[in-house]
């Protein structure tokens, strides 16, 4: 059977942008012994050693997060892989047992309690964005990411967002939850270790869900405006999109990844490829709304219609050459259906003069997360302006703080 340092038994469908959840991966059916693949084990665990530099040695390292991040955890213990499982196994994931930010910044600013918490029967997904409405960012920033994304079923996109034990004990410890601590903190600096998913998820409708790692969710309802209902209705839902943000030994920067489900969008160069169901691209598109890569917050488009999509950069052959690899070490699982983007990385971490550290490649983006800023879109460059609810201090690469609440 596929062993993987990091996933249970049975066919993967986890739980996401992070959290519980627990169901049944693709067809939900165990990979039988003749269809196993090989030894996956040595992988269950985040890897330590250094990347290889390069394209090539940085997509394998990329890889190798993703399979220990989808290894299946063990019960009653956030963010540890049960190594004894089998890779596609049923129950959630190392990274979908992480605490999501609705978890961590709670109303009242109130301590979000030690970390090994119960997991919740049943994820709850909220936002349509990756800038919610509420959140204090900048405006250049909800133009660029703030705007929705539909489906060709029209249903929205949602998105989440985790962190591992690391990231949350250094925000519990340091009271960073509550908004008026961290905005008078002097420096915001991760440990070593520090971890951040965020996923992007779309409801299984019209599929064929053995291609998705799937899961049971609650997902909140939209009315035609946009505007939340404030109900739920429980669906299956597929990852799309999956952000991996690593601060490894040695990487100030973090290290980062992004993966995506194989059927978002074609590049825009090779529209009329057939036989496949894309997400989020209609090849018969017709009206006011087929300009592809539009954000809807430039266009006025309405809520609820599907949104096109097309890649624009393409996958670097030493990612391609990686990904068919790994596709074909995760055959048999729904995560074989999966492909590394690309990662990104400071190649000159340690320099005092650059501080970024040169973000190499210089653009990536995720057409589920950066749907309408492919062509300028870089993480790092990104994240390198997060900053506190104030903006008084910069926060060390991530956003979370802007989630951070004020005590009434």
């Amino acid at each position: 059977m596929l062993r993987q340092a990091c996933f249970s038994r049975v066919l993967i469908t986890s739980c996401l942008l992070l959290l519980p959840s627990c169901s049944t991966g693709g067809t939900g059916t165990r990979v039988s012994e003749e269809a196993a693949g090989p030894d996956l084990s040595d992988y269950c665990h985040l890897p330590t050693q250094t990347p290889d530099a390069g394209q090539a040695g940085f997509s394998e390292y990329a890889w190798k997060l993703f399979v220990a991040l989808n290894w299946p955890a063990k019960p009653d213990a956030r963010g540890v892989p049960d190594c004894d499982s089998e890779f596609g196994s049923r129950g959630p994931s190392v990274w979908e047992t992480y605490k999501t930010t609705q978890e961590l910044f709670l109303p009242d600013a109130a301590d979000p309690g030690p970390w090994n918490s119960d997991l919740a029967a049943t994820r709850t997904l909220d936002f349509t964005a990756k800038a919610p409405p509420d959140l204090p960012v900048e405006e250049a920033i909800r133009q660029a990411v703030g705007g929705w994304l539909i489906d060709q079923q029209s249903n929205p996109t949602y998105f989440q967002i985790a962190v591992d034990k690391t990231s949350y004990n250094y925000v519990r410890e340091n009271k960073y939850y509550n908004a008026d601590v961290v905005n008078s903190s002097q420096q915001v600096l991760f440990p070593d270790g520090s971890l951040e998913i965020k996923a992007s998820w779309r409801i299984m409708q019209g599929v064929d869900e053995s291609r998705y790692h799937t899961v049971r969710a609650r997902v909140m309802t939209f009315g035609d405006d946009g505007k939340p209902t404030g109900t739920y209705e429980e669906k299956t839902i597929g990852l799309v999109g999956l952000h991996i943000v690593y601060k490894a030994t040695g990487f100030p920067q973090w290290i980062w990844a992004t993966f995506e489900q194989q059927d978002n969008a074609p590049d825009a160069d090779d529209t009329s490829e057939t036989g496949t169901t894309w997400s989020y691209f209609d090849p018969e598109c017709s009206g006011e709304y087929c300009a592809p890569n539009v954000s809807p917050v430039a266009s006025g488009q309405p809520f609820k219609t599907p949104n096109q999509l097309t890649r624009l950069s393409p996958i670097r052959p030493e990612t391609a050459n990686s990904n068919s690899k790994w596709q074909q070490m995760l055959a048999g699982t729904p995560f074989a259906f999966y492909r590394l983007i690309s990662p990104q990385w400071p190649s000159d971490p340690n320099n005092p003069g650059n501080p970024q550290g040169a973000p190499t490649p210089g653009t990536v983006a995720n057409i589920s997360m950066e749907s309408y800023i492919q062509p300028t879109s870089s993480c790092m460059d990104c994240h390198s302006t997060a900053r506190v609810p104030d903006g008084n201090i910069k926060s060390n690469y991530s956003f979370i703080f802007l989630f951070a609440k004020t005590p009434q």
